[in-house]
């Protein structure tokens, strides 16, 4: 029987008598022909799995498409001026006046811009009242560097989310209570959830515990808000589960800076931000809208298996995050990863979302 052969370069199993790798071109006799192709080959490659990946992450939400994910048209409009008027037109969504009719729900994708400038008006807020405690040793500005630190990173991503809310039938009022008694209540729920399942200390396999508690803690408030049947959008169940994600970010990340009484846990917080509580949140309100969609929140919706898995995707990725093992990396690598893989499904919702809106009758035309 003839030995298979595998070529040096990449690996690919080929003949023994071929001259030349079928996959990257490498001469078995010495030379290496159509060299300068195989980065791009490998590239190519690359795009495949990861389209491959974002498919099987669409299968989830019901969607048999390819997707593309358009993630430059997401931060495209951050690069160009915008008027004061086109700032309030978006803060002003969601009022009886304001609702667009299904009909004229736009379901293309998005092009937030707003998350931008609050992100700007939160950091200019936090370097101001740095200054003063900094260079002019005055100790009263302290707890505001401490809430604005807290604060910058999570609702900017909120504001990003409200922009996303293609159906515009929630308020940035609601959206602002669901972030302060969200929030609260869903810390609430996790040191209940947290006292059940008896956590003690930190370790690698308890800090699957904690995901448990504080996801399940909060998906019982993001249920809560999402109750009614108005909020059948995934869309909206992404926002609504982001400002519980982020009220609960902002309120943890304020705590833990109090208890160091370090700097640098602002900026490392800060930072990590994008993805943990808000997209985790955010996630978990989409899934659960994604198997609710018009009617009155039930038992059933909440053991449904679709949610459930991305219930599950969020306690997996807090867990790794939580890790000792994890946290002993010098380089935040693996907290990288995590992020980026949060933010694929994150993307693909948001697809699935303006899928649903198209489904339902929205205009594929509306700017």
């Amino acid at each position: 029987m003839e030995e298979t052969k595998f070529c040096p370069s990449c690996g690919t199993p080929h003949e023994q008598a071929a001259r030349f790798c079928p996959n990257c071109g490498y001469d078995f006799q010495g030379e290496k022909v159509q060299q300068a192709a195989q980065p791009e080959a490998i590239s190519e490659t690359a795009k495949k799995k990861f389209a491959a990946i974002v498919d099987n992450v669409n299968h989830l939400t019901g969607g048999t498409e390819h997707v593309e994910l358009h993630m430059h048209d997401l931060v495209e409009n951050v690069f160009h001026s915008h008027t004061e008027a086109e700032a309030e037109k978006i803060f002003i969504a969601g009022t009886q006046q304001t609702t667009p009719p299904g009909s004229e729900i736009s379901s293309k994708w998005p092009h937030p811009w707003l998350y931008s400038r609050v992100f700007a008006v939160l950091a200019v807020t936090f370097l101001l009242l740095y200054f003063i405690a900094r260079q002019m040793h005055n100790v009263l500005v302290l707890p505001g560097i401490v809430f604005i630190g807290a604060l910058a990173v999570p609702f900017s991503l909120l504001v990003f989310f409200f922009e996303v809310n293609a159906p515009r039938n929630i308020s940035i009022f609601e959206v602002t209570r669901v972030f302060f008694i969200g929030g609260v209540l869903s810390i609430l729920m996790s040191l209940i959830f947290s006292n059940v399942l008896n956590i003690q200390e930190l370790t690698n396999s308890s800090a699957f515990l904690v995901g448990i508690a504080e996801e399940i803690g909060k998906a019982a408030i993001i249920a809560y808000f999402l109750r009614e049947p108005t909020k059948k959008y995934m869309l909206n169940g992404l926002l609504i589960g982001a400002a519980v994600g982020a009220g609960f970010a902002v309120f943890e990340t304020a705590g833990y800076i109090m208890m160091s009484q370090n700097e640098d846990v602002i900026y490392l917080r800060g930072i990590m931000a994008l993805g943990t509580h808000t997209a985790w949140g955010a996630m978990i309100g989409a899934a659960l809208a994604m198997v609710k969609k018009d009617a009155p929140l039930a038992g059933a919706h909440l053991t449904d298996v679709g949610f459930l898995k991305f219930l599950g995707i969020a306690i997996v990725l807090h867990g790794v995050w939580d890790m000792p093992a994890v946290g002993d990396f010098s380089m935040p690598v693996v907290q990288i990863a995590l992020s980026v893989i949060v933010w694929v499904f994150l993307l693909v919702l948001i697809h699935a979302g303006l899928r649903q809106v198209s489904e339902l009758g929205g205009d594929s035309n509306a700017a």
